[in-house]
């Protein structure tokens, strides 16, 4: 594990420093937006959506990797105008803008102070620096949201105490981190992309995780393993497979491809068998 001092050395570059480039106004993109917009509507109660993008958006129930990367796009979170919602390690600011756009108050904090000037300039209220030294008041946040968040700190029960004292009485925290025995994981071993080495400090199983929400004091939590990412597990972790037995230090990333689809499918088979092999956790946590 790098020392605290020497851990900015590892996000020199990381991904959340530049925008990812705007998709295409190709028709087959917009038929995609109308899709997610529409499921997100029926799932979520998100209101002003057109009944014929509600229709469309039936048809991703028949595929479930994709119903995983909408469920993902809005923290699974139902609609809640007018809401206080802090994202902790919010990066670029991505999931902020989304979720502004919905309807929620949003601010966020993150350590890179890279990443923080990126989503300041879209206008995003961003602090830098960790949870703890933001010294926010009790009781401030309706909802506190960690994407991958909770695997790069030092201390992530020090995080979710932190979390529980600023949320709201019934308040919610809704927290996302790889899966440390997911079918990835057991599959690739060593090049599993899940463990992003130095970056990633702690992994989680399911049951740990639910653990240490009630070990802080949260009074119900739903921990659930997903399938999201699945595609992208299974290729840069083959990748960097083949980059190991080359003897390389990085490994090129292709893109998409009908192995990658396969291999979400199976796991989402084999996820009906052993609901544990997803390669993602989700915690709901009520204060």
């Amino acid at each position: 594990m790098p020392l605290k001092e020497d851990i900015g050395i590892a996000y020199q570059h990381y991904y959340t420093h530049h925008d990812i480039s705007t998709p295409s106004n190709t028709w087959a993109r917009r038929a995609y937006d109308a899709i997610k917009d529409g499921y997100v509507a029926l799932r979520y109660g998100y209101p002003d959506t057109p009944t014929w993008k509600k229709l469309l958006g039936m048809l991703i129930y028949l595929h479930p990797g994709r119903r995983a990367d909408f469920d993902f796009s809005v923290m699974y979170l139902p609609a809640y105008r007018k809401g206080d919602l802090l994202e902790v390690g919010c990066g670029s600011g991505e999931m902020l803008t989304r979720i502004q756009g919905l309807g929620w108050h949003v601010e966020g904090v993150d350590f890179d102070s890279c990443a923080v000037q990126n989503a300041r300039s879209k206008g995003l209220h961003v602090q830098l620096g960790t949870l703890e030294e933001q010294s926010y008041p009790d009781n401030h946040f309706d909802v506190i949201t960690m994407s991958h968040t909770i695997e790069h700190v030092y201390d992530p029960v020090g995080y979710l105490g932190e979390s529980y004292r600023i949320l709201r009485d019934g308040g919610q925290l809704v927290l996302v981190t790889p899966n440390n025995e997911s079918l990835g994981h057991k599959s690739f071993r060593a090049a599993w992309r899940g463990l992003e080495v130095p970056r990633h400090l702690y992994l989680f199983s399911a049951k740990v995780l639910q653990k240490l929400s009630h070990m802080v004091g949260f009074r119900s939590s739903n921990v659930k393993v997903t399938i999201r990412n699945a595609r992208g597990i299974y290729l840069a972790s083959h990748a960097l497979q083949r980059a190991e037995g080359n003897g390389k230090g990085e490994a090129f990333i292709p893109n998409p491809n009908v192995k990658a689809e396969i291999w979400q499918l199976m796991e989402w088979v084999l996820c009906r068998i052993n609901p544990n092999l997803g390669e993602e956790i989700t915690l709901l946590a009520v204060k």
